[in-house]
């Protein structure tokens, strides 16, 4: 296979989008499915899962159709890619076809590495879908939300989204869009808690610990959610 892998429509042949966070995963999936339907609305979207996969399904997706429409093929999850699934793809990436696109997801681990190797090697596009575990890297999300969506919120705000909505990525995602969607101009901490206030767990360590840090009225922020709330 050639080094050099040709651009069509802004859209690489191969693309590999690799982490774990399933919400950055998706948006890269649809960003990528929207660019080529954009080249192309008449495009063929393919979905492949590691689960239940059955041995040339890829090699039959990708085969050459009667009247050359061109296809977009996603082949999920290949970090629980078995066997057959492996193998099908390294024989496409030997041999790919011109009028087929190829993204391949993969959130972590060892499994598929060879694929992976290959996929590298071949120039695809990476994009990433790094975990969003910790406070600042949910921190970092919401702040990325709201700057996507060009809307200025404080990092007050964003602290209390966190604390309000934090467990769950995707539920913090949707919070910050209703957000950008329910209100205008700056987001601050007033308006997450006209909003969201409910639901911030304000335990005492929290309350304890914006005090000592001189949060003084992060403190008082929490202990007022923490009454709106009552007892659990």
């Amino acid at each position: 296979m050639d080094d050099v892998v040709e651009v069509r429509s802004g859209v690489p042949p191969l693309v590999l989008v690799s982490g774990p966070e399933p919400v950055l995963a998706d948006r890269a999936l649809e960003q990528v499915t929207q660019d080529v339907r954009l080249a192309d609305p008449q495009v063929e979207v393919v979905h492949l899962h590691a689960a239940g996969y059955e041995e040339g399904a890829l090699t039959l997706e990708a085969s050459p159709s009667l009247f050359g429409e061109d296809k977009l093929i996603i082949v999920r999850d290949l970090h629980q890619a078995p066997d057959a699934l492996q193998v099908d793809l390294l024989a496409y990436l030997a041999d790919p076809e011109d009028s087929v696109t190829l993204v391949v997801t993969h959130a972590s681990g060892n499994k598929g590495k060879k694929v992976l190797d290959t996929l590298k090697k071949a120039k695809a596009l990476v994009l990433e879908a790094p975990a969003i575990k910790s406070d600042r890297d949910k921190a970092d999300f919401v702040t990325n939300e709201f700057r996507r969506s060009r809307r200025k919120a404080t990092s007050e705000a964003v602290q209390a989204l966190v604390e309000a909505v934090g467990k769950d990525v995707r539920e913090l995602a949707s919070a910050c869009q209703q957000l950008v969607d329910d209100t205008t101009g700056t987001i601050d901490a007033d308006v997450v808690e006209r909003y969201h206030g409910g639901r911030v767990e304000a335990t005492g360590f929290k309350v304890a610990d914006a005090a000592v840090a001189g949060q003084t009225g992060e403190a008082l922020r929490l202990l007022r959610a923490g009454a709106n709330s009552g007892p659990a």
